[in-house]
């Protein structure tokens, strides 16, 4: 038994329901991990921190390994837990833990969607 005209035009506007907002959610994880480059770029975290190579500390790779979930990265970021990964290089990163923490929370929450973002 088929689809009557009323049916067919409901599951037309369901989907196109569907697709308008993947692509609002699209734009809004662009613009959100946009903000987190600029949070990441003005903290000046790429002098240490570099994708996939370890120069002064560890990678965002390595990071993204460890804090598998932005809940466990955020508790780091506020100062809740202890770092999942300690370096040689863990003085340096106790100042910019300081800097990170003044943040307002949207930018704490860019800047670890932008560093997740590295999987």
């Amino acid at each position: 038994m088929g689809l009557n005209n009323s049916q067919e035009e409901e599951q037309m506007r369901i989907m196109l329901s569907i697709m308008v907002l993947g692509a609002v959610l699209t734009a809004a994880v662009a613009a959100w991990a946009a903000e987190g480059e600029e949070v990441f770029a003005g903290l000046k975290c790429g002098m240490c921190h570099r994708p996939e190579k370890k120069t002064a500390a560890i990678s965002l790779k390595e990071i993204v390994q460890a804090y598998s979930n932005k809940e466990k990265l955020l508790k780091f970021f506020n100062g809740e837990t202890k770092p999942l990964i300690e370096s040689e290089n863990w003085g340096l990163m106790r100042g910019q833990l300081e800097k990170i923490k003044a943040l307002p929370d949207e930018d704490r929450e860019a800047l670890a969607g932008y560093i997740l973002s590295f999987k």
